[in-house]
């Protein structure tokens, strides 16, 4: 029984361990792998993004998609990424730090709206606001300012529909 014991202990501790290699050392590389595994992050069930976002933005996330149920739609009436004058994202995509002070920091993702020519460049950039979680240490997503200066929590916060 001990050894089974000392045998799961160990296990949960190198478990532990892994979880913790596995946050992005660096804001720039946790916004890169949000935008490639969370993309709908504000249409989808808040429970799949709970580890990449603060508790705080988890509660607008699931009071908004509570509203969304109820409703039909609630505050967020477009795609954050894109913003209200929706055309897609083109290449080049790029992500920057743009500041950072102890366990906060600002990414700025910015990229060529699909469909634009060179001739007629139309950049545009999002900023992903991350926390770094104290007992994880992994960075999380704590507020997202939309192409159009928008943020998603504070649209999120406006009364009920």
């Amino acid at each position: 029984m001990r050894s089974w014991l000392l045998a799961l202990l160990i296990t949960a501790a190198g478990m532990s361990d892994a979880a913790a290699q596995s946050c992005a050392p660096y804001p720039e590389m946790f916004a890169q792998d949000f935008y490639r595994s969370s993309y709908a992050f504000f249409n989808e069930s808040p429970e799949r993004v709970s580890e990449v976002v603060t508790p705080g933005f988890l509660r607008k996330l699931q009071d908004e998609r509570a509203c969304v149920e109820k409703h039909g739609h609630c505050h967020l009436q477009y795609d954050p990424w894109l913003g209200p004058q929706a055309s897609g994202i083109g290449s080049p995509v790029q992500f920057r730090r743009e500041a950072q002070q102890g366990d906060s920091a600002v990414v700025v993702m910015s990229y060529l709206a699909a469909g634009a020519t060179p001739d007629h460049a139309a950049t545009r950039s999002i900023r992903l606001k991350l926390h770094k979680a104290t007992l994880a240490g992994c960075w999380q997503l704590d507020d997202f300012i939309t192409p159009a200066g928008d943020s998603v929590s504070a649209l999120m916060d406006t009364a009920a529909p």
